[in-house]
């Protein structure tokens, strides 16, 4: 995200664009891994929008199965969805192929949470109304894992995928290791809530540090992910029906939005709690689904209609980097910065000039091989002259 979430700029937040491709209430949203497709459920069709142009890419009708719930796979080319109608198996529709590639069999009543496991394109959990929750793999031709012995149960997976939380009631979390499903537990939090509220939603943080609970009350509250310890309450708004209103986290879990009736969206702090602000749109029930964008800085709210939130176009925001002019990508790893760099060539060194004056040397050098030549000469005729004596006869005199 190129925008720095703060308090202005969740206040800032207006409808960009309403849908409304059936006369169904929707029962579930979710966006795909990479953030650039968004798919909505209700018992009429499965609908999948393009983030970007905020348009309906397909509609695959489902009034033969009447779902629930439906999620993506970590492939945002399948989708998964439950059924309510005939029976009570989960489907795999492949977009590409335009069909049913799989199905999964063993609730006894429809599913109402499908929750793929990130980073694996192979597994997810069901949780249904026969208080079951199942692990699938794709590759397996029946569930691989069976929780038993939980109470009106929801389930999470965290960021990395590495542990699974799964509620009973309302009265413990317990965290489980991916690879240790079929044993015990890893940890359990155990609760004692005086309040009648039901617990109708469990999601981790995209930070992994927290856990947020969503209640059929007006309220919802979070706990941390390490020890199950109380964290912060979210209330003041409305929610007269005791439906299961949605709540999420932004990307930087920093706030927390939740749906409230007669169309509201409430906005508040996750740290302190703190009401940032509360916005109203196109919705005019209860705000039931609402979801955030996980990489781009948009969400979308739905009850009959669905709507998507954008901040203002000319409002004031504090960007996290400084765009370029034709630049696209704010945040830049070092590693990128250095590889675009041009590799510096550097210029050849010239060699200092010699400090000795060559002219000089050569003539000292030349004056010294002639004094040499004259040494030569003058020892050569010293010697012809010591040789000549010698051959001289006793009594004999020179010439010189």
């Amino acid at each position: 995200m190129s925008m720095r979430l703060n308090d202005d700029a969740m206040r800032q937040f207006r409808v960009a664009k309403v849908f409304q491709e059936t006369d169904e209430h929707k029962l579930s949203l979710d966006f795909s891994v990479d953030g650039r497709r968004l798919l909505t459920c209700d018992h009429a069709a499965l609908s999948i929008f393009n983030c970007t142009r905020q348009a309906v890419l397909c509609q695959v009708h489902m009034h033969h199965y009447l779902p629930e719930v439906a999620c993506f796979t970590q492939q945002d080319t399948r989708v998964l969805h439950s059924s309510s109608k005939h029976d009570f198996s989960i489907r795999c529709l492949d977009l590409e192929a335009r069909s049913c590639v799989r199905l999964f069999s063993g609730h006894s009543k429809v599913a109402h949470r499908l929750v793929s496991q990130p980073g694996n394109d192979n597994v997810f959990v069901s949780v249904g109304r026969d208080d079951q929750v199942y692990v699938w793999d794709f590759r397996a031709s029946t569930h691989i894992y069976h929780l038993k012995q939980l109470v009106s149960p929801l389930c999470a997976f965290d960021p990395a995928g590495l542990v699974l939380a799964t509620s009973t009631d309302t009265e413990r979390i317990e965290i489980h290791d991916v690879r240790m499903l079929g044993e015990q537990p890893c940890q359990k939090f155990v609760y004692q809530v005086n309040d009648k509220a039901k617990w109708t939603q469990l999601q981790f943080a995209p930070n992994g540090k927290s856990m947020l609970l969503g209640t059929d009350h007006s309220w919802c509250f979070s706990v941390s992910a390490f020890d199950g310890t109380f964290q912060q309450s979210f209330s003041g708004y409305s929610n007269q029906q005791r439906q299961p209103l949605d709540a999420s986290y932004t990307p930087d879990s920093q706030f927390i939005l939740s749906g409230a009736d007669e169309g509201r969206i409430h906005i508040w702090r996750a740290a302190d709690g703190y009401p940032v602000a509360v916005l109203k749109g196109n919705n005019v029930g209860p705000v039931r689904c609402l979801r955030f964008n996980p990489k781009a800085t948009l969400f979308v709210s739905s009850d009959l209609l669905l709507v998507f939130w954008m901040p203002m176009a000319n409002g004031v925001y504090d960007w996290v980097d400084r765009l370029k002019p034709g630049e696209t990508v704010s945040i830049k790893d070092e590693e990128d910065q250095k590889e675009d760099q041009p590799i510096q060539i550097h210029k050849p060194i010239c060699m200092p000039k010699p400090k000795v004056d060559v002219y000089s040397l050569r003539k000292r050098l030349n004056s010294s091989s002639l004094a040499a030549k004259k040494r030569a000469c003058s020892e050569s005729e010293d010697l012809a002259k010591t040789q000549n004596k010698e051959d001289l006869e006793d009594g004999e005199i020179t010439d010189d």
